[in-house]
């Protein structure tokens, strides 16, 4: 036989948690619930955001806006394109509110945000010169070559475009409002181009 002793006991030891790792199990824990509200927030502004820039561009689709955008390097396709846009645009103000008077720069504007609508003169594509008065609406926009693109619609329905050779000062949509189709040499203020 052995001398040693044994100590035997047939009770569980009592669990003993580290305060430690409580501690931190609750920092983590309230560290992970508020990165998941902050970005729960974020998402959910950004759909808000998205929600209600669509919604303008929505509605005006809704009466008949063609999509477009402007594109920033122009070319006398980009400067044509916009004056076709801005006639779309045109028609949905006139829709909504019954006279081209409503197709204002600011009304424009906000039926189609690609582009920049002006009572002035345009200067290149991206920038739109409209007029309307009681009987029609016109546009005029700038192509990057010298060439005036116009269009013109009037409360009957007809539609005219053209081109003429300009400078930035005469490019408007005034010039095309009344229905007269001006000459080159009407258009440039020295006289010939």
């Amino acid at each position: 036989m052995d001398d040693s002793f044994a100590y035997r006991t047939t009770l569980a030891p009592e669990p003993r948690f580290d305060p430690w790792v409580i501690k931190g199990a609750v920092v983590g824990a309230l560290l992970v619930l508020g990165i998941a509200l902050f970005t729960r927030w974020i998402v959910t502004s950004e759909r808000e955001s998205f929600a209600r820039g669509s919604h303008a561009v929505m509605t005006s689709m809704r009466v008949g806006q063609i999509e477009g955008t402007a594109d920033r390097v122009g070319t006398d396709d980009d400067a044509e394109e916009a004056t076709r846009i801005a006639l779309t645009a045109a028609r949905a103000a006139f829709v909504q509110r019954g006279s081209f008077l409503a197709a204002d720069p600011a009304r424009l504007s906000e039926l189609q945000p690609g582009y920049t609508f002006v009572d002035g003169p345009s200067t290149m594509p991206e920038i739109v010169s409209v007029a309307a008065d009681r009987h029609g609406w016109a546009a005029a926009v700038l192509g990057p070559s010298g060439t005036c693109f116009w269009i013109r619609a009037d409360v009957a329905g007809t539609i005219s475009t053209g081109s003429a050779p300009a400078t930035t000062s005469t490019c408007t949509g005034r010039s095309f409002v009344a229905g007269d189709d001006l000459s080159p040499a009407s258009l440039d203020p020295r006289g010939s181009r």
